[in-house]
């Protein structure tokens, strides 16, 4: 009771500094046993199979790239599992890439690729050519646990020049966990949103007059569309989305619409392996291979391997992350913080935080689908986003699910302060340097540095960055008593993941 008044009377101040809190030795509060078992027996069987990968590899030198990765045909056949599939893909995320497997390039003699040889690695990417900087995915996912974000020194240096550091366009690795749910968010919102410029466009035509049409989805508003007679659109009205009203949730400024072009770009930036897809597309010219290499589209990267990100490889890889569990909020456990807590939800919806990082958006349909873009026969995977996979999962409400992902999806003016070096590329139209994606902050307490390019050590120090359309929002949480800014911060922070045992 005590620390309950202490944390009121705490409360209660202005702007006086916080008087230091006491050192608690609270008890573990361990989960029901059967969970702890089966989380064990999880980072068990995780960990047997990192042991017999590794004496794979050494008995017998590039079987192990053979046992980790399903090739399409091998889909095709033997229609894996869900389950099965997360497995392969979380050995193939930590797998550690080489040039016989098609790491790097080969292309001395490009000169968007640097002149070392073969993988030709380097620090700094070259305009869209990318680095590569990495080995494996979990080389840049790792803070905070598996697939978790990355650290500043692992911060990805975009079309640059090649060469100088201060030319590249920083990025922090994202925290990988509920890219599923959000994955199946975009397509949802994507089709609402298109639908009513359909609909909008009936209506102008059978009416024979303009129409306006008000885009909104799940709550969130896209501007308007305004449609003429004739059926013609004019999008200069819409906000937050590109043109055509696809929804694009990955990439911080929010340039990637699926989980597949996510993958197909992390292989060829970070780790210089081309996906087959994108080989056939280059051979059809389809893909300009710019960005690629300069050699026929059987080897475009030059490194004399072919077959680099097969089909299959980029499936499995989309469904392992499709699986992955959301973050959590993780209430104190310390009685002093609680009520802390509560002042600081109230504050983060009363100045206006609530309004872009949206606590929650409603899933209606859990089903996600992934399967090669080109390849006919290439059989689709069917993922349950709200059950496969890791533990814990959306909320089921009436209706469908609920995704506390604090976000809405929806790209936003930040001001100069935050402004990138430069615009985005992306589908639909390039991306302004200050426009990003509203980051989710769930998982927010386990995935520090913050902001696109880590420059934001601590959560105040990425509240009072923002600007642009978050203004308001700034404004309210600097001008709030010092308490209540503690409290906001408490809250924030309860924004977790569920820890989960690990094997040394």
């Amino acid at each position: 009771m005590k620390w309950l008044v202490a944390a009121l009377a705490l409360l209660g101040c202005r702007n006086e500094p916080a008087a230091r809190l006491p050192a608690l030795q609270l008890p573990v509060v361990l989960p029901p046993l059967a969970e702890q078992q089966a989380a064990l027996a999880d980072a068990l069987a995780k960990h047997h199979r990192t042991v017999f990968d590794r004496n794979l590899d050494a008995h017998d030198p590039g079987e192990l790239r053979e046992h980790i990765a399903y090739y399409q045909q091998t889909i095709d056949r033997l229609k894996p599992s869900p389950a099965d599939l997360f497995r392969a893909g979380d050995d193939q995320f930590a797998y550690q890439f080489r040039p016989e497997n098609g790491l790097g390039n080969g292309l001395r003699d490009f000169p968007a690729a640097g002149n070392r040889p073969t993988p030709n690695l380097r620090r700094v990417a070259n305009g869209e050519f990318g680095g590569p900087e990495a080995m494996a995915c979990a080389d840049c996912h790792s803070v905070g646990g598996d697939d978790g974000a990355g650290s500043l020194t692992q911060n990805v240096m975009q079309r640059g020049d090649g060469d100088r550091t201060s030319s590249g366009d920083l990025r922090s690795a994202p925290a990988l966990l509920g890219v599923g749910p959000v994955q199946r968010l975009a397509i949802e919102m994507t089709a609402e949103l298109q639908a009513a410029r359909a609909t909008g466009i009936e209506q102008a035509r059978a009416a024979g007059m303009p129409v306006t049409i008000m885009l909104t989805s799940k709550g969130v508003a896209f501007g308007e569309l305004a449609v003429a007679p004739n059926g013609s659109v004019d999008t200069t009205k819409v906000v937050g989305v590109a043109n055509d009203l696809v929804v694009r949730p990955f990439g911080w400024k929010g340039h990637q619409a699926n989980l597949r072009g996510m993958v197909r770009e992390a292989f060829r930036l970070h780790l210089g392996m081309v996906a087959t897809v994108e080989q056939e597309w280059i051979s059809q010219g389809i893909l300009a291979p710019t960005a690629y290499g300069n050699v026929l589209w059987t080897d475009v990267d030059n490194d004399g391997v072919s077959t680099e990100a097969d089909d299959g490889m980029v499936t499995t890889m989309v469904a392992y992350l499709a699986q992955l569990e959301v973050p959590v909020t993780r209430l104190p456990q310390q009685p002093i913080f609680l009520p802390m807590w509560s002042v600081g939800r109230d504050l983060f919806s009363s100045i206006g935080c609530s309004s872009c990082h949206r606590p929650s958006l409603q899933l209606n349909d859990a089903h996600f689908v992934t399967a090669p873009e080109m390849k006919v026969a290439g059989s689709p995977v069917h993922i349950d986003v709200a059950h496969d996979g890791l533990q814990p999962k959306p909320t089921a409400i009436p209706g469908g699910f609920a995704v506390e992902l604090f976000s809405d999806l929806k790209r936003h003016h930040m001001g100069p302060g935050l402004a990138a070096a430069m615009a985005q590329p992306a589908e639909g139209g390039a991306i302004a340097n200050d426009v990003w994606l509203t980051r989710p902050l769930w998982g927010l307490a386990d995935s520090a540095p913050y902001l696109h390019d880590g420059r934001a050590a601590t959560v105040r120090d990425a509240i009072v960055a923002h600007g642009g359309e978050a203004d308001a929002a700034r404004l309210g949480f600097e001008q709030a008593p010092a308490a209540h800014q503690q409290a906001l911060l408490v809250y924030l922070l309860s924004l977790a993941r569920t820890p989960h045992p690990v094997v040394p």
